[in-house]
């Protein structure tokens, strides 16, 4: 299994990364990223957006939204072996999709 981007889809993984991730914020985003050399090349993505975003419509499209911004970035940047767990914010919908991309790689960047 070589650079792959996998969903995280056990609740004990989201509940690791948040007791023990590093925490960075941007405007719309939060990301919390904790490095894992047992993932061999992969990296697993969480998405997390609640209920004050808005109704069902509104949250299904943040995560869309987040899957895109993964899917063009992670590979882009070689950020493997990493648990990613993406949370939605409010501006994340009055935002161009550009301004989110560059958010984006710079939360990836920081160390």
């Amino acid at each position: 299994m070589a650079n792959k981007i996998l969903s995280i889809k056990k609740k004990i993984d989201f509940i690791n990364v948040t007791k023990s991730s590093k925490t960075y914020k941007s405007k719309s985003l939060i990301l919390r990223k904790l490095y894992d050399n047992n993932l061999k090349n992969s990296s697993k993505v969480g998405y997390m957006v609640t209920k004050k975003l808005g109704n069902a419509v509104k949250r299904n499209r943040a995560k869309r939204i987040m899957r895109e911004l993964v899917k063009r970035n992670v590979p882009k940047y070689e950020k493997y072996n990493f648990f990613y767990v993406l949370i939605a914010k409010k501006a994340i919908f009055d935002t161009p999709f550009k301004n989110l991309e560059k958010e984006f790689e710079e939360l990836l960047s920081k160390k």
